[in-house]
């Protein structure tokens, strides 16, 4: 079998990583909503977590698809990367499909949105400075 190319290996890390998000989206409800209550106790009591974890998807921990799809979003100055960064850490630590998360951040408190908004913006800038 020969060896694929930078850009094959590249795309499909990238087609596993979606292939999983998919997963999880289509997972059993019952399953999604525990997954969600998870991510919510993360997000509303430890948002130093989510921030870490959000490192860690950006450095490349959980596989080279998804680090991929954390630096597509940390390129893109319209977009709202702490949001997009911190429902790819919902999707990839705690198994709970983007649109949940975003009802669960709904669910915060604005101090609780605060202090995360906060611990994410420290890691974007981070990133940011380390791309430099």
């Amino acid at each position: 079998m020969p060896i694929p190319s930078q850009a094959e290996y590249e795309s499909n890390e990238r087609r596993r990583a979606m292939l999983d998000e998919q997963r999880i989206e289509r997972a059993p409800l019952g399953d999604r909503r525990e997954a969600q209550a998870a991510f919510l106790e993360a997000v509303a009591t430890d948002p130093a977590a989510v921030a870490e974890r959000i490192a860690w998807l950006i450095e490349g921990n959980y596989g080279y698809g998804q680090m991929q799809m954390a630096r597509q979003v940390l390129g893109s100055p319209r977009m709202n990367r702490e949001s997009a960064l911190t429902q790819l850490a919902a999707v990839f630590e705690w198994q709970c499909p983007r649109r949940m998360a975003v009802e669960a951040w709904k669910k915060l408190t604005s101090s609780q949105k605060k202090a995360l908004s906060q611990a994410v913006a420290v890691v974007v800038s981070e990133a940011e400075r380390a791309e430099e």
